[in-house]
């Protein structure tokens, strides 16, 4: 049986801080079952709760120089549980957080490669047609699409009227049209 005067909570703390392993342990069997219980409310997690729960008494151990009781030892570790239970909420959030952008970044740059894989299908398709325009539609539109004519310009270089080249892009788009929907 632990007798209470030997082991009152400024007693722990002194006996602790100057390194006596055994009321390091006397603390840890006083307490861990309780303080377990006591996370797990918070992270819902036994196993967690465990490692909550030991990862403050590390602390203690590690950190016994500077150990200083200024209110009751049990509110002390009760306050550092809760401390570390709310600490590692916070960082499964943020770890949530990230994974959630990361998978949308993922999402994003797969329909993007969707996207451009469909474009550059499309666009193929297209120039693969345009071979099939008459010899003279498939230069205006080549022209016009490719080299970035105006329909003024593509005009003179052909020497022919405005209007025809106009009509002609008309023909050409309304082919391309009827061909991609097929």
């Amino acid at each position: 049986m632990i007798n209470k005067n030997s082991n009152s909570d400024f007693d722990l703390a002194d006996r602790i801080r100057s390194g006596d392993q055994a009321a390091f342990e006397i603390l840890f069997h006083q307490y861990y079952s309780r303080l377990c219980v006591f996370s797990n409310g918070y992270v819902k997690s036994l196993d967690i709760a465990r490692d909550v729960v030991q990862e403050v008494f590390i602390k203690v151990w590690d950190n016994r120089e500077n150990f200083i009781i200024t209110q009751s030892l049990k509110a002390y570790l009760f306050m550092a549980v809760r401390n570390q239970s709310l600490n590692f909420i916070q960082e499964k959030k943020q770890k949530n957080r990230l994974e959630e952008r990361l998978r949308k970044q993922q999402e994003l740059n797969e329909s993007v490669k969707r996207e451009d894989f469909n474009k550059d299908e499309l666009s193929q398709k297209i120039w693969k047609l345009v071979e099939e325009l008459p010899e003279k539609r498939r230069a205006i539109f080549i022209l016009y699409r490719k080299h970035g004519l105006s329909y003024s310009e593509i005009a003179d270089v052909m020497k022919i009227a405005r209007k025809t080249v106009e009509n002609q892009m008309g023909k050409s788009l309304k082919f391309l049209r009827e061909r991609l929907e097929m």
